[in-house]
């Protein structure tokens, strides 16, 4: 995990990142991680169903076939797809979708495809995540223009937020209600 910028950062914390923001959820038995990185390396951190089903997708090939080996291994039902969300949002209904630090990368590609992206992911709730410096450790308002952003693409949805703010990262967990069709 301490290979891959995004799960570096947040190594550190991992070990109450998952268990305090997703501490009020309902049991987790399906999970979609977009953009996954090396994120999957996660779960034993993650409080999800002992048989939980674990999809993950990345535009990434060899990241793809270390997380489709990694899950294997471990025992973790699931797949692992190579997948462009900007092109092609979304994947397989779900208990909790994940887009951790995924969004403004995709925003950088093409502006409005985050809202796209959270239209795209049937899932109750989704934990979505922004840096809030730069990779270089730079703090310049970053988690206030995410924070923004989040609350506009929220509010416009009529979908419920929490935030939490963590070191070097921002998150929100989304509920969007009803499973969308």
């Amino acid at each position: 995990m301490a290979r891959h910028a995004s799960t570096r950062e947040r190594l550190p914390i991992v070990h109450r990142f998952y268990a305090e923001i997703l501490a009020d959820l309902p049991p987790i038995r399906s999970v979609l991680d977009v953009g996954c990185g090396l994120n999957p390396l996660a779960i034993p951190w993650m409080p999800l169903a002992p048989d939980v089903v674990y999809h993950a997708s990345d535009i990434d090939r060899t990241i793809v076939e270390f997380i489709a080996q990694y899950l294997a291994l471990a025992g973790i039902a699931g797949s692992v797809e190579v997948r462009d969300q900007a092109a092609h949002p979304g994947g397989p209904p779900v208990d909790l979708a994940l887009a951790l630090k995924l969004l403004p990368v995709l925003e950088q590609i093409e502006r409005g495809v985050a809202a796209r992206v959270l239209d795209a992911l049937d899932a109750p709730f989704v934990l979505v995540s922004y840096p809030v410096q730069t990779l270089g450790g730079r703090r310049k308002g970053m988690g206030a223009t995410y924070e923004r952003q989040m609350e506009a693409l929220v509010t416009e949805r009529e979908w419920e937020m929490r935030r939490f703010a963590c070191p070097g990262e921002l998150a929100f967990l989304i509920r969007k209600g009803s499973r969308q069709s």
